[in-house]
């Protein structure tokens, strides 16, 4: 496991100290704009996604059985990242009429069917479990 951790570090450093190279010397990039965005990132991240996920993760521990309490936390986190990443693209604010190429698709019903997918694997996974023998 230590020597797992450490090539997974040393990848995510290098990927970010690339990534700040990258910013640092692109004559494009706007740093104020990027600083801001980057703010916005973890102030969302902390207000909003961290407490859904505690207090989701806190209601299933609550009212969920023990043998599909993983299965479902996992599904759930899961299904909340997709529909937070999903939800500008479902709601099509900013969609033109007359530019059919925009956001062609129907991504409601996509969600949904991602969400099945999910949740679906849950199922098998909890299924699967219980008839393991212990």
């Amino acid at each position: 496991m230590r020597w797992t951790r450490r090539i997974l570090v040393a990848a995510g450093t290098g990927v970010m100290a690339y990534a700040l190279f990258g910013a640092l010397t692109d004559p494009a990039t706007e740093p104020a704009g990027q600083l801001a965005f980057l703010a916005a990132v973890v102030i969302a991240h902390d207000a909003i996604l961290m407490p859904l996920i505690i207090g989701l993760g806190f209601l299933i521990g609550r009212f969920a059985p023990i043998p599909v309490r993983r299965p479902i936390r996992v599904a759930a986190i899961i299904s909340l990242a997709v529909t937070l990443i999903a939800i500008p693209f479902v709601l099509g604010r900013g969609r033109r009429p007359d530019d059919p190429s925009a956001l062609p698709l129907d991504y409601g019903r996509g969600l949904l069917i991602i969400l099945a997918l999910v949740w679906a694997v849950a199922l098998v996974a909890t299924l699967t479990r219980r008839r393991q023998p212990r």
